[in-house]
């Protein structure tokens, strides 16, 4: 297998959940770590040197990952600002090509969802092993809880466990996405809509989110 990473963390800067996010990237590189032997995860912050192209390294970077975590919430999916949609277009495709190559219950899209999120969250993603922000924030950043921290990590890595061992020996992501092209601004833009429009018509018939190991 050819990666470089274990987790690609996608998140919106500057929404004040700065000290949660390092904290819990920290916590998922760890457990990533034991499951796939891989230390790294990308983190923008860490993993994109200034000057650097960063469409492509952002696109490389989720070609170069077992798992793609998107922290989603009402501005994740924003028409002013692309990046965040970009990174999980692309991450959508990935998860395409992978169902298309036969490993049909593979996750590697694992969201992050604030519950006011979830109406407007992109029905094309399974929700089985999605979690909630504001429960999870809680946990984290409570030094009180560390029972109920540990259970988290292990939940963790149960899930990354479970999608880890439905790849096939020989899988390799790197390979199978080349293909997929870096979409324009415009397609982008075009995608964001409809992916509104559909979230608007639908609200009633939307999903709860999905606990560990519910099945859709």
């Amino acid at each position: 297998m050819n990666f470089t990473y274990s987790c690609f963390i996608s998140y919106r800067r500057n929404l004040g959940d700065e000290k949660f996010i390092k904290k819990f990237t920290a916590l998922i590189e760890s457990e990533a770590h034991k499951v796939t032997n891989i230390p790294k995860v990308f983190f923008d912050e860490k993993s994109i040197k200034w000057g650097n192209d960063f469409d492509d390294k952002i696109y490389e970077g989720i070609v170069a990952c077992y798992f793609f975590i998107p922290f989603y919430h009402n501005t994740y999916l924003h028409i002013d600002s692309l990046w965040c949609a970009k990174e999980l277009y692309r991450a959508i495709k990935v998860e395409e090509k992978i169902r298309e190559s036969g490993i049909a219950n593979y996750c590697f899209i694992l969201p992050i969802i604030d519950r006011g999120s979830a109406s407007a969250f992109p029905k094309c993603i399974g929700r089985k092993n999605a979690r909630e922000v504001k429960r999870l924030r809680h946990i984290i950043l409570n030094n009180r809880t560390n029972s109920s921290l540990e259970k988290f990590k292990e939940e963790i890595y149960e899930t990354l466990l479970e999608n880890y061992n439905l790849l096939n020996e020989k899988f390799n992501l790197s390979e199978l996405c080349a293909s997929i092209e870096i979409p324009s601004d415009e397609i982008i833009k075009e995608w964001i809509k409809q992916e509104k429009k559909i979230a608007n018509e639908n609200e009633s018939k939307q999903l709860p989110i999905l606990k560990l190991n519910e099945k859709c």
